[in-house]
């Protein structure tokens, strides 16, 4: 692998000098395992032109030159450690010739790539940059890209192309941005104070969805039907100890407490606890939101609009206090954990008694125990008069930005986006090779997916082999091509229509059969949850944030505050939580903030980044109060 990493380097360089010299899956099923969703989402991506025709090749009302000629552009990827091959090593995959065939025969454009590691992305795109020889599109935004600063000063200096100037030539895939398209968010998400927009970023979306909304609250996005979650407890312990599933704050703890003081896991030590993540940026999550709180520091309310933290909200200090309990009682630990996405999935071992995930991970989640069985909890409300909130993770997100050079000729860069976004691409970067890797079913709307052998990667789903920063764009976005693809208006729909199941193209049988369980899936189990909880009641809190880039002036404020402000307020709660601090000095040391920190100047920076994305998808702005 380090061999693989150091060739992969000196092949980027290699690719530095060409820039300058010339100038982005399925669960696996058996043959016998085919879906059997219809595809609701599916349109004809063939492009049709206008009679009427001027002298210039455009129609009398103005529409786009029709594709004739042949276009060529050059893109500029990063190649990604986490996938099996390098760019190098697929291209002469038969997903790779068949993307290659797709942009050339049925898009009119000529992809002429180059890649770098992502560890040197950054330094040879800032070369090229210094050099002048940018290519035509290439990543601007990403971890392994350019700084939001960096950014917004080329888009100041006019070097990067407008979208909609890019899209004005777009067959297919304006319409996927446009008000009310599937695709509208990405547009917003990227809105820029002078109203237009200079980069896309990659799709991340799934094709099952479930609408939040209420009388009393319009959801901005869908979320995913798997995408509900909050607090999850090891049901065999309970039931090794004879308790009950806790349904308040105090049978929580005292469970907590039991299952410690019998020392419920055998291993001789008092060792059992709640996994919260104390210390770190995640210790929002869990047990925070049955107090009312958002999940996080800075998060938008995907119904209000408003920027939330929570240390101004009327929850916080009786979640403090709450959580000083549960330190005291030595069933909570701080700097324990990290990483909800990574440390919690697994548990760390035989020891978690309680910890947040998203359901869809529980049935799988490893302790060392064979037989650990974590359950999801109520939505407990631990405060009389604040209702308790859920984590919701929407059903679409966004990667790294994609950029056209100021320069580019813009009906190849629309072409580019054209076949990116287009239902062709995403067969191959879903599923891989008709044939081989899945075959479409009698009626026309449902396929079947093969298991492949080792050998057979290259006919695979490129998204899971090579493919998602690399030669191309790994755009992601089912909500648009997903074999299934349907928006629930409400859980208890989704609920009707066997949910989760249905999503993963199985049924509850199969399920269990499957993964070796014997009761329904831990996600099924949160949207029961839910309905009993009630739609009338949901407030979430949510799990992507679409605050759009910052102006110069943001980001001054942001640079000059955000480190500072950011690690005192941890701080703060930290050390109420673990007793270092008393929790009547909330107030005062929130004053500081204020005072001293720029409080009030940062959140009136994200509320205002916050408020681009609203206007562009078509909600109020939020007032900003100085």
């Amino acid at each position: 692998m380090k061999m693989k990493k150091l060739l992969a380097l000196l092949l980027s360089l290699l690719m530095l000098v060409a820039l300058f010299s010339a100038c982005a899956n399925n669960e696996s099923k058996t043959a016998d395992q085919g879906s059997t969703s219809s595809d609701q989402g599916k349109t004809d991506d063939k492009t049709t032109t206008d009679d009427g025709k001027t002298d210039d090749g455009k129609t009398d009302d103005g529409d786009a030159p029709v594709e004739t000629d042949m276009k060529t552009i050059t893109w500029f990827g990063c190649d990604s450690h986490q996938w099996e091959y390098t760019m190098n090593e697929a291209k002469d995959f038969a997903t790779w010739k068949e993307f290659m065939r797709i942009a050339e025969e049925e898009f009119n454009i000529k992809v002429d790539w180059s890649v770098a590691d992502e560890d040197a992305y950054l330094t040879t795109l800032n070369g090229l940059i210094a050099g002048n020889t940018l290519p035509d599109s290439f990543f601007s935004q990403g971890s392994f890209a350019l700084p939001d600063d960096t950014v917004v000063e080329m888009i100041n200096q006019g070097k990067f192309a407008p979208m909609d100037d890019v899209l004005a030539y777009s067959n297919s895939a304006a319409e996927l941005f446009a008000p009310g398209g599937p695709l509208d968010y990405l547009k917003a998400w990227a809105m820029s104070e002078d109203g237009n927009w200079y980069y896309i970023k990659i799709g991340n979306n799934t094709a099952k969805s479930l609408n939040l909304s209420n009388s009393t609250m319009t959801q901005r996005v869908a979320i995913q039907v798997h995408g509900a979650y909050g607090v999850n407890i090891r049901q065999d312990w309970l039931d090794k100890l004879g308790l009950a599933m806790p349904q308040t704050i105090e049978e929580f703890r005292d469970a907590l407490v039991t299952m410690q003081t019998e020392d419920v896991n055998g291993n001789g030590a008092a060792d059992e606890r709640y996994t919260a993540h104390i210390g770190t940026i995640n210790c929002y999550q869990g047990v925070a939101q049955w107090f009312g709180l958002p999940n996080g520091v800075w998060k938008e309310n995907p119904g209000t609009g408003v920027i939330e933290f929570p240390h101004m909200m009327e929850g916080y200090k009786p979640w403090l206090t709450y959580m000083n309990g549960l330190y005291n009682d030595k069933v909570l630990y701080n700097n324990d954990g990290g990483s909800t996405w990574g440390y919690s999935t697994y548990c760390g071992g035989d020891y978690v008694s309680a910890y947040t995930m998203m359901q869809d991970y529980l049935w799988r989640t490893e302790t060392g125990d064979p037989d650990a069985d974590y359950e999801p909890m109520p939505i407990i409300q631990a405060v009389d008069g604040i209702t308790p909130r859920f984590i919701a993770q929407e059903c679409v997100a966004g990667g790294a930005g994609i950029t056209f050079n100021a320069n580019v000729d813009l009906e190849a860069a629309a072409r580019f986006v054209d076949f990116t976004h287009s239902q062709q691409f995403a067969m191959v970067f879903e599923h891989g090779i008709e044939g081989v890797a899945y075959d479409w079913n009698e009626d026309g709307e449902t396929i079947t997916t093969y298991v492949l052998s080792d050998d057979q990667d290259e006919y695979g789903a490129a998204r899971t082999q090579y493919l998602n920063t690399s030669g191309l764009p790994g755009v992601h976005i089912d909500n648009v091509w997903g074999i299934q693809c349907y928006e629930y208006a409400n859980v208890d729909e989704a609920i009707a229509n066997n949910e989760t199941y249905t999503e993963q193209f199985t049924t509850r049988e199969d399920w269990m059969k499957d993964n070796n369980w014997n009761d329904d899936a831990p996600s099924v189990k949160f949207l029961h949850i839910l309905s009993e909880f009630g739609q009338e009641n949901f407030n979430p809190t949510i799990v992507y944030s679409f605050v759009t880039l910052p102006t110069t002036e943001e980001a001054t404020v942001i640079s000059t505050y955000k480190t500072d402000l950011e690690t005192y307020l941890l701080e703060m709660t930290t050390n109420a939580i673990t007793g270092a601090s008393s929790i009547d000095q909330i107030d005062e040391q929130l004053q500081y903030a204020y005072d001293n920190l720029g409080l009030q100047e940062f959140y009136n920076v994200m509320q205002a980044r916050y408020n681009r994305f609203l206007v562009s998808m078509g909600f109020d702005a939020i007032e900003i109060v100085e």
